[in-house]
Order: structure tokens, then C-alpha cells, then sequence
């Protein structure tokens, strides 16, 4: 996916919010506007997704907060937060009578409820409604069809908090036969899960974690570790997490399923969706 031109404040935006979460100030927040602006005004053609931007954008917030991990404090309150839902969602699922759908709506709605970015972290209303919503895009009878003849499946995850909720959808998996694999970034980027994250909720316990050796905004094959595109493309699903990794992933040249919550135009134009709808979207391999 290429960067629309709506995307460009939407860049300057995430760099600026980043600063304020963070709490660094008036100077910090003028700093990485005009940083941001001279950046952008230098790219002569933007032909190249929104996370590709977004990444030199959040090493400009790493600098100036002159930390690496500057979302760490609010990664650990996301994955507290979502650990303590995590038992009465589990019996919920229980009782699904399709529980395999319901693990995929747990998974969409992890996405929907970006941690990072709640000021108060108080969702339990949220929650009730977002499990209750319906997807706009459901390419869910082909996932069933595609996973009946699977026995390898890589989840590539996004963020911290987020992770938590994908729990459910590989212990199913595993329940099923499956060997699971879940990606995490290879260095912190933004509030995006790390292998730090994966230990903390306990994932490295239900299944095969692996980082992409990566520290870009999204999954930039290109620069990922030689072991991660081995399990990318040897895989016999690959199940997406969040924009950023469609983003970067939505023309590679295997079978993806993008689980997702299309949160502004451009994404909801790209999946055939609605903004703020929850996606299933199969890719089948690129042809040329």
C-alpha cells in the first residue's frame, strides 16, 4: 500500500501524540512538528507505505525522549490492563457457539482498543459493545476452508495490550493441532509488542514466539531476519495484525489474512471496508 496524501498529516499527528503521551513538553512537541514537516517535505514522491514514513517519524520521538523504548511504562499498564479482562473473556468464549469466530472478534477487538493511546484505560463498556459488532469484511469461510488442510499458522502480532486478546485465538489453535508461531518486532518501536511483552503475558508459554529481527513500524520483509521469512513464507496461514502490518504486507506475494480495525479512510479504502469496522480480509498470493 502506497501513502495517500491524507496520510501525511496523519504522520505528523502520530509523532506529535507520541510526544504528548509521553508528557515532554511544548519544546519537544515543536521540535518533532518541524522536524517531522522538513522530513516529509523532503520526500520528492511518496510511493511507499504510511508505516515507512511513520518508522523515521517515531526515531525522531526516540531521540528526543533519549530513550529506546520510550512506550515502555505504557506497554507494561497495557498488558495489565488486558491480563486482568482476559478470564471473563475466556469464559465467554466458552459458551460461543462458534468459538473459533468469537477468538477472531477477540483478536479484532484487541486491535480496535489501541492501549497506547487510551487516556484512561477504562474499556469494560467498550468491550461489552465491540464484542457484540459485526464485521464489515468476513472472509471467514475461506480462513475455515484454508485452515482445515493447515497444520503450520504464524499470527504476526502488533501491539502491546493487543496481545493479550490474541491468546484465545492461539490456544484454539493449538487445541486444533495447529503449530502456532507468533512474531513480535525484533526492538522496540512505539507501543508495539517485543519479545519483553510476549514473556510478560505469558504467550512464550501457549506457543512458538519469534521475533522478526526488526525494529521498523510494521513488517518490513526487507529488513527482517532470514529465520523470520523462512517461517513467513513456509507458513500455511499467515493471520496479520493491525494497519501497520497491512500496510507493509498487502502485496507480498503469498496468501495473508488481515485481521484488523480499519481506523481512517485510506485503510477502509484499501480493505473495501468502513472506518472503524472490524476486517477479515483474505489476500490470495500476488500475481504479476
Amino acid at each position: 500500500m502506497k501513502a495517500y496524501p491524507a496520510c501525511i498529516p496523519c504522520l505528523i499527528n502520530q509523532g506529535l501524540n507520541a510526544v504528548k503521551k509521553l508528557g515532554l513538553g511544548d519544546e519537544v512537541e515543536r521540535e518533532i512538528a518541524v522536524r517531522s514537516l522538513k522530513f516529509l517535505s523532503e520526500v520528492k514522491e511518496f510511493d511507499k507505505s504510511p508505516a515507512y514514513y511513520a518508522y523515521f517519524i517515531q526515531k525522531l520521538v526516540k531521540e528526543l525522549s533519549g530513550t529506546e523504548d520510550p512506550f515502555w511504562k505504557q506497554k507494561k499498564l497495557a498488558n495489565e490492563v488486558a491480563l486482568n479482562m482476559l478470564p471473563e473473556l475466556e469464559k465467554e468464549l466458552e459458551h460461543a457457539e462458534d468459538q473459533l469466530a468469537y477468538a477472531l472478534r477477540l483478536a479484532a477487538v484487541g486491535n480496535y482498543i489501541d492501549f497506547a493511546i487510551r487516556g484512561d484505560l477504562n474499556i469494560s463498556e467498550d468491550l461489552t459493545k465491540l464484542l457484540k459488532s459485526s464485521f464489515f469484511v468476513w472472509d471467514y469461510a475461506v480462513f475455515r476452508e484454508r485452515l482445515s488442510s493447515s497444520n503450520m499458522v504464524l499470527i504476526i502480532g502488533d501491539n502491546a495490550g493487543e496481545i493479550v486478546f490474541d491468546k484465545p485465538l492461539v490456544k484454539l489453535l493449538k487445541n486444533m493441532g495447529k503449530e502456532v508461531f507468533y512474531a513480535v518486532k525484533g526492538a522496540p518501536i512505539l507501543n508495539d509488542a517485543t519479545y519483553e511483552d510476549a514473556v510478560e503475558v505469558s504467550m512464550t508459554g501457549l506457543c512458538n514466539v519469534v521475533d522478526n529481527g526488526s525494529d521498523k513500524v510494521g513488517t518490513w520483509l526487507e529488513d527482517c531476519s532470514e529465520d523470520f521469512l523462512k517461517l513467513f513464507y513456509d507458513s500455511d496461514i499467515v493471520i496479520s495484525k493491525g494497519q501497520a502490518n497491512f500496510e507493509t504486507l498487502s502485496g507480498v506475494s503469498r496468501e495473508v489474512f488481515f485481521l484488523l480495525v480499519a481506523k481512517c479512510e485510506p485503510i477502509a479504502n484499501e480493505v473495501g471496508g468502513e472506518v472503524r469496522r472490524f476486517i477479515l480480509k483474505f489476500k490470495p498470493t500476488k500475481t504479476t
